[in-house]
C-alpha cells in the first residue's frame, strides 16, 4: 500500500518559485523532469486554455480550492508528527511555515479572483499544470506524491459537473486506483537445467530445482509484486512533476529506525511503501532497478535471475 510523505517536496519548492517571482525564476534550475505523456488532466487543461472566459474562469478556481485544501490537510496531520532527531524537527518546523505561508498566499489569490480575471493555463515540459491568473503564477502541484493523482481527479470531477467534458474525451476518465495487476506466471522445466518461473512482463527465476516449489512461488510473485508497485508509484511521482535519479534511488529508514521509504532524487523527495520482498532491510539493486527503470518509461524489459534459490534464504 502507498503512504504519503511527509516532508519539504520539489513541487512546494518549485510552486513558491512560481507564486512568488515568475515563471522564468526556475527555468534555469538545477531540478530538470523528463518529459511525460499528457494525462487526461493535462490534456483537459490544455483544452480549456483555449475555451471561453467562464470554463477558464471555473477550472482555475476548482484547481485552486482543491490545491488549498490538499495544503491545509497536509499542515494539519503534519500537527500530530514527532521526530527524535533534531535535524527532522527543524525540516518538519520549516516546511509547516512554508506550508503556512503558501496557503494563506493562495487564500489572497483565490480572494482576489472574479470572471474578469485575466486567465491563462500552461503546461510545462514536465507536463506539470500552471495557471496565470491576472500574470501570476502557481503550479498545480499538491504536497504529497502519493495523492497527487488523487487531486488531480477532484478538479476533474468538479469541473465535468459543470461543463459537458464529453467534448474533450470520447471516454471519461475513470477513478484512479492505486491496484497493482496481479502476478501472472509459469513454471517451465529445462532438462538438467533445473526450473525458471517466468512472468508475463519479463521476469525470469532460474532454481536449480523445484524442491520448495510453492516457497519459490509465492517469493518470486512477492518480488514481481513490489516491482510493479514501484513502477507505478515513480511514473504517477513523475506524473506529478518529480525527478527520478535511478542511481540515487534507495531504500532508507526514517528517524525510528524501521520505518522504510523510497527515496527518489537528490532533494530528498521519497514514497513510502509496503513492500513484502524489498522490505527487511533489503535493498533496491541491479538487475531489478534496471527492470523497473525501462518499465517505468514504457518500455519492454526482461531480466534472468540466475540461482534464484538465494532468494528464498
Amino acid at each position: 500500500m502507498l503512504r504519503i510523505a511527509k516532508q519539504p517536496m520539489l513541487a512546494l519548492a518549485v510552486t513558491f518559485a512560481l507564486l512568488l517571482g515568475s515563471a522564468e525564476a526556475v527555468a534555469g534550475g538545477p531540478v530538470t523532469v523528463e518529459p511525460v505523456a499528457k494525462s487526461f488532466f493535462g490534456s483537459l487543461a490544455s483544452k480549456v486554455a483555449l475555451s471561453d472566459r467562464l470554463e477558464r474562469f471555473d477550472f482555475a478556481t476548482i484547481a485552486l480550492n482543491e490545491l488549498i485544501n490538499a495544503y491545509e490537510t497536509s499542515y494539519q496531520e503534519s500537527a500530530q508528527e514527532q521526530h527524535a532527531k533534531p535535524k527532522a524537527q527543524l525540516k518538519l518546523a520549516r516546511w509547516r511555515r512554508e506550508s503556512k505561508i503558501f496557503v494563506d498566499q493562495l487564500k489572497s489569490q483565490f480572494a482576489g479572483i472574479s470572471d474578469q480575471s485575466h486567465i491563462e493555463i500552461q503546461a510545462d515540459q514536465s507536463g506539470a499544470i500552471i495557471l496565470f491568473i491576472d500574470n501570476t503564477p502557481v503550479v498545480i502541484s499538491g504536497p504529497e506524491i502519493g495523492k497527487a493523482g488523487q487531486m488531480e481527479q477532484r478538479i476533474i470531477d468538479r469541473f465535468c459537473k459543470l461543463h459537458d467534458c464529453a467534448r474533450y474525451s470520447n471516454t471519461l476518465p475513470s477513478p484512479l486506483t492505486s491496484e497493482v495487476r496481479k502476478v501472472r506466471g509459469g513454471w517451465h522445466i529445462q532438462s538438467r537445467q533445473g526450473a525458471t518461473y517466468e512472468t508475463d512482463d519479463g521476469l525470469i527465476f532460474v532454481f536449480r530445482t523445484l524442491d520448495n516449489r510453492a516457497e519459490k512461488q509465492a517469493r518470486c510473485e512477492a518480488i514481481a509484486h513490489d516491482l510493479r508497485m514501484l513502477v507505478a508509484a515513480l511514473q504517477n511521482a513523475q506524473r506529478a512533476g518529480y525527478a527520478i535519479d535511478w542511481t540515487l534511488l534507495t531504500i532508507a529508514t526514517l528517524h525510528d529506525g524501521t520505518t522504510e521509504h523510497i527515496v527518489i532524487n537528490s532533494a530528498g523527495d521519497y514514497l513510502n511503501m509496503d513492500l513484502s520482498f524489498f522490505g527487511s532491510h533489503r535493498g533496491l539493486n541491479q538487475p531489478f532497478l534496471g527492470w523497473a527503470e525501462k518499465r517505468a518509461a514504457g518500455k519492454p524489459a526482461s531480466i534472468v535471475v540466475t540461482d534464484a534459490e538465494q532468494l528464498v534464504r
